[in-house]
């Protein structure tokens, strides 16, 4: 046997014809992916071979077909397999020998590329190419072309002409890589049956390992074909008669073996951030459906390169969750304005998607040529369906955050940097798709209550809070002087900006809802500090103490909200008046604004992790205290650059005069929101006359508790406006988050639907936002300094290293031959 495939691929590079076809290969492919604009490495912009990886089937099936086609059509067409069998080998022998030296031609082809990983990894600024991911994706190719070889070799066998030979190698290689995917996306057979035709397809089990993830699945499909194929050829040499009935139990073997292989759930995640490995929480969600669930995806078609990612990513992740949902996943990629007759057609179309939450961009999108721009849009969501008779979900693929380069705070505006920017949405996709999912297939829709009676607004102000809710909850408004709050029934209470002082028994109420195990997200204004008032008088104001009642109750569960206001250097603007143009209009200009400094997470936690900023107007600070048995985690901080401004707090237009005011801005990480967690302890305990407890029994049919029999939690944010909305003359209420002519949404509302999420639901998915992928950039100025020299590199390269081999080959012939 070792003898055939040391004749192979002896006989191989033994003529000029052997090296011109693996230079011209590999001088393609270096054209392909280092010269020309449209498929270019070097234009990706990130240090990975992902493109690479993706072409790269397309190309070994004319290289490999080419490679094969002489392996027995010209043993046959010369007369010389006559000689081969009078070898003292089986035939199953030969076949195996001719296949073995046909894979390493293949091998060798493949190592020269090797050079473009090493060019991606020298050029890379930050993250390096995942070595990880590069290694499985070579593991992918190599059984890839061990398929196409064992397809060549039964090709050849067919027939004597080399030429058809060739031809019906790549015909059957085209068709087992791409034909049953193409079929499965027939309509026809969206029912079911559309996974297992693409099961049997090379593409589906090719793009599993391409990624960096090593499935038990994959590795026994691309084994069983080979296997299949080498049979085959093993049957057609074969001089026997009745073939047909032993190809047909062939066939029926391979279908056995892939179907049972793919429920065979064992993987190896090689990615070095583990982007593929979900968390147990996500598995366990995903392994309960029991019904499809279809995934229609719009960011699609031609798109800006971080985009780009962003959808290979998005495709990626809901790959592995089919892994893990009995392949109860089924995606769709489409331009949903694709098709439609005219532009009043797909306005009417982006108007319904719009209503459902599909969010749009318009982007001035760079041309490879020239510094021209044009205006593209693109649609960065995708929309969840379950079942015919609910509601789509839509989820944002963007991440709610954005990343900003480094900035000198009090000089230069920020800018965002959009590779990190869409690096952090590719961590939270499997979060928002199984929050999505979660959704549709839960049985019990939790209750959320908004209280009212001390002053909380029922107004415009609280719209977006409400619309927020209404879909995926059932929400509801509680009286809180009306009744007792039941923890049975309602999941979650809201509170947000009361103004008016809670009584004792408000505080009884709240303080047995939590001992019963009901959680509370407190959105609090301990100081009187409005905007309106401020433009009342003359230009400042003294702000005061509400005077709430909270304080006694907050501190026995574990934080307390300072009578103080908190200010930041980062911060968001406001606009003034600051004159008259020559005409006699006003003049307004948009000016920082330190009473609305902007918070962000500050170490890692399941609410605000990975979210963008927030916005609060006239915050106060929060101090945690001790709480036995409550664990307390900072939601939301301030940055570097804050001071608090102590009761009396002045509210003042002009609150930074000097150099002096401005080094008083010396305290870090301000904490505003906190998360409580454990069993909470009453603050009535010991405190309440039997008459009291009585009445509490009577009211709640339960007996008072002065500890809470199951963990709890609580959310305690020193802001009421954080979650209110500003309402406009002219359209109305405004979203969440954003303030008239700042024109930027911060994420008020995804930090408020966090919050609601992590407070209301039994589930761990809130475990995966703490994901992090690793950006990995070119380093653009070396590039663009260096592109020449690492086009010319990965160009002649690979080119000149099969020259070397060829060279050492036949040198080594020579010696080894010579008399």
């Amino acid at each position: 046997m070792w003898m055939i495939c040391k004749k192979e691929w002896q006989q191989f590079f033994a003529s000029l014809t052997g090296y011109l076809v693996l230079g011209v290969f590999l001088g393609l492919t270096g054209l392909l992916f280092f010269v020309f604009p449209d498929t270019s490495l070097l234009n990706f912009g990130y240090a990975s071979l992902s493109p690479f990886f993706q072409l790269m089937p397309w190309l070994l099936l004319f290289l490999i077909p080419a490679i094969t086609m002489r392996s027995i059509s010209e043993e046959i067409r010369t007369g010389t397999y006559e000689i081969l069998q009078t070898l003292p080998l089986s035939l199953r022998q030969i076949i195996i020998g001719k296949y073995l030296g046909a894979l390493f031609v293949v091998l060798i082809a493949l190592v020269p590329t090797i050079v473009y990983a090493f060019s991606m990894q020298a050029l890379s600024i930050t993250g390096g190419i995942d070595i990880g991911a590069t290694v499985g994706s070579y593991i992918s190719l190599f059984l890839l072309a061990g398929v196409f070889a064992a397809i060549g070799i039964y090709a050849s066998s067919v027939t004597n002409n080399t030429i058809a030979a060739f031809g019906l190698g790549g015909l059957l290689s085209f068709a087992l890589f791409a034909g049953f995917t193409a079929i499965a996306k027939l309509s026809l057979f969206s029912g079911g049956a559309d996974y297992y035709i693409e099961l049997m397809g090379i593409q589906l089990h090719a793009a599993n390992i391409s990624r960096g993830v090593l499935a038990a699945s994959d590795i026994i499909y691309f084994i069983a074909v080979i296997g299949f194929f080498l049979y085959m050829t093993q049957l057609q040499l074969t001089k026997q008669p009745k073939k047909a009935p032993k190809a047909i139990v062939a066939v029926a073997l391979l279908v056995s073996i892939t179907v049972a292989g793919s429920l065979i759930s064992n993987r190896l995640d090689l990615t070095e951030d583990k982007r593929f490995t979900l968390s147990n929480s996500t598995i366990e969600l995903l392994e309960n459906i029991d019904s499809t669930i279809t995934v229609e995806v719009f960011l699609t078609g031609e798109l800006p390169t971080d985009y780009k990612k962003l959808s290979i990513a998005t495709s990626d992740i809901l790959a592995s969750f089919n892994n893990y949902a009995n392949n109860q996943i089924r995606v769709v990629f489409r331009n949903p304005g694709e098709g439609l007759p005219n532009d009043t057609a797909k306005a009417v179309l982006y108007d319904s998607l719009q209503k459902m939450g599909v969010v749009f961009e318009q982007l001035n999108v760079e041309q490879s040529t020239g510094d021209a721009t044009i205006n593209q849009l693109i649609i960065p969501s995708a929309l969840v369906y379950y079942q015919k008779n609910q509601l789509p979900i839509a989820v944002d693929l963007r991440s709610s955050r954005k990343i900003y380069k480094q900035f000198n705070v009090l000089a230069e505006e920020p800018q965002e940097d959009v590779e990190a920017t869409r690096n952090a949405a590719e961590a939270l996709l499997e979060n928002k798709f199984a929050t999505a999912i979660d959704k549709l297939i839960r049985k019990e829709v939790p209750t959320i209550a908004y209280v009212v009676g001390n002053g909380e607004p029922t107004d415009l102000t609280v719209n977006d809070l409400g619309e927020s809710l209404r879909n995926d909850y059932r929400l509801g408004i509680f009286d809180l002087k009306q009744a007792y709050p039941d923890a049975a029934v309602i999941k979650t209470m809201i509170i947000v900006k009361p103004k008016q002082a809670f009584t004792e028994e408000d505080l009884l109420k709240l303080d047995q809802y939590v001992m019963n195990g009901g959680n509370i997200i407190w959105f609090i204004d301990k100081l009187h500090a409005e905007l309106d008032s401020l433009k009342r008088t003359e230009g400042q104001y003294t702000a005061f103490d509400r005077g709430l009642g909270l304080d006694e109750l907050l501190f026995k569960y574990g934080v307390r909200i300072n009578g103080d206001l908190l200010q930041d250097l980062n911060c968001s603007k406001i606009p003034l008046v600051i004159g008259k143009n020559p005409d006699g209009s006003i003049r307004m200009q948009r000016v920082p604004w330190p009473y609305y400094p902007l918070l962000s997470a500050r170490t890692p936690n399941p609410i605000s992790a990975n979210l963008d900023r927030v916005l609060p107007i006239f915050p106060s600070s929060i101090d945690t205290v001790m709480a036995k048995g409550i664990q307390k985690t900072i939601l939301l901080a301030s940055d570097t650059n804050s001071r608090i401004l102590p009761s009396p707090a002045l509210v003042s237009l002009n609150s930074v005069q000097s150099q002096e005011d401005l080094y008083s801005f010396n305290k870090s990480f301000v904490p505003v929101a906190v998360l409580l967690e454990g069993k909470f302890s009453s603050l009535f305990s010991n405190r309440l006359p039997k008459a009291v407890m009585d009445s509490v029994a009577a009211n709640t049919g339960r007996p008072y508790l002065s500890k809470a029999t199951k963990a709890g939690k609580q959310i305690v944010v020193a802001d009421g406006d954080i979650v209110t909305n500003e309402v406009s003359n002219t359209t109305g209420p405004l979203p969440m988050g954003l303030i008239q002519m700042e024109n930027y949404r911060f994420a008020n509302k995804a930090f408020f639907l966090n919050s609601i999420d992590y407070l209301s639901s039994d589930n761990s998915l809130f475990e995966s936002r703490n994901k992090t992928v690793v950006l990995r950039l070119l380093n653009k100025q070396k590039l663009q300094e260096q592109k020449t020299l690492w086009q010319m590199i990965n160009v002649l390269l690979p080119v000149v290293l099969i020259l070397v081999i060829g060279y050492l080959f036949q040198w080594w012939r020579k010696k080894r031959y010579s008399i």
